[in-house]
């Protein structure tokens, strides 16, 4: 998926091709996922942040962490840096409040009518961490 968005509003696909078929592996057992968005106006404006965050439960550790974020940059951004904060590690407090952190460095949000460059920085980091606590519920 890096590779097919290119920047606001545009993608890889060349004109005369159709994206025909995005195949996305059915989830495993222990895992859990949750996707986050606020909209501050209505249901049919965009995101000023949304999150994706997926993993699994192993042992008591976290594995296969994946996080997704949209609205916060030029093109959809995977926070690499947060998923190896959690990678492996027991699904703490501390951890999963570190790992929503480091989203803030990654990111690089628009100020626009939705807010300020700054706070959807600060509204990653609080969406990012609610994602995981869902996605860990739903493990």
């Amino acid at each position: 998926m890096a590779d097919l968005f290119t920047d606001y509003y545009e993608t890889a696909i060349e004109p005369g091709e159709v994206l025909t078929d995005i195949l996305v592996p059915l989830p495993t057992a222990q895992r859990g996922a949750a996707f986050l968005k606020f909209m501050p106006r209505t249901a049919d404006d965009y995101a000023t942040v949304g999150v994706a965050a997926s993993l699994r439960k192993d042992g008591g550790v976290v594995r296969d962490v994946r996080i997704g974020l949209g609205a916060l940059g030029s093109t959809p951004l995977r926070a690499r840096d947060a998923e190896a904060i959690l990678e492996g590690q027991p699904p703490e407090e501390g951890t999963l409040r570190a790992a929503a952190a480091a989203v803030q460095a990654q990111v690089d949000p628009l100020s626009d009518l939705r807010g300020s460059a700054d706070y959807k920085r600060d509204m990653a980091a609080v969406f990012t961490y609610r994602a995981l606590q869902r996605a860990l519920e739903r493990a």
